[in-house]
């Protein structure tokens, strides 16, 4: 019998963290919570679970990126502009308005790269930039080898720099941030 308390307990802080990093967003981030952790249920029945953190890990990055995808395409749909984020009120300096407002854009930027970003690259950008996950854990959870891994990253982190470097422009040319 899988001990789910436990497993919350354990596991539960970790993967709330990859998703409001992921998502920054208090109500995504908890429905995402909740859906990583039904979705471990059922993968525990079809088959047994070795290794449960790296399980829970994986399972939340792609319900995050999967959210961040349908939030940026509803936005788009609607023609809307991209809304802030919450700022992480966890942060142990009291940075001014100014750079939370441009430490805000920035993360919303991210945000909107990483949906557009293959399902492949995001998922390993995720879990090797934001859990610390080493080249070598991937491979294992994804059927990966540890150079794949390697150059998918190297492919995602390119891919972000090109989306990124758009938005630098934009700032560039609009005198700052709107």
């Amino acid at each position: 019998m899988t001990d789910w308390d436990a497993i919350l307990l354990h596991d539960g802080p970790a993967v709330w963290r990859t998703l409001w990093r992921l998502l920054g967003n208090r109500a995504d981030a908890e429905e995402c919570f909740q859906e990583t952790f039904l979705s471990a249920l059922q993968f525990s029945r079809a088959q047994r679970v070795r290794h449960w953190s790296a399980l829970l890990q994986r399972l939340a990055t792609a319900r995050a990126v999967d959210r961040l995808r349908v939030r940026y395409r509803v936005r788009e749909a609607l023609g809307e502009e991209s809304g802030h984020s919450d700022v992480d009120a966890a942060s142990s300096c009291r940075p001014g308005p100014v750079e939370l407002a441009a430490a805000s854009e920035l993360s919303e930027r991210l945000r909107q790269a990483l949906a557009r970003l293959s399902q492949e690259q995001a998922e390993i950008f995720s879990l090797h930039a934001l859990s610390g996950w080493s080249y070598e854990e991937i491979g294992r959870q994804l059927g990966m080898s540890s150079s794949n891994v390697g150059v998918t990253l190297h492919r995602a982190r390119h891919r972000l720099g090109e989306l990124l470097s758009e938005f630098v422009g934009d700032r560039q040319t609009s005198g700052g941030m709107s």
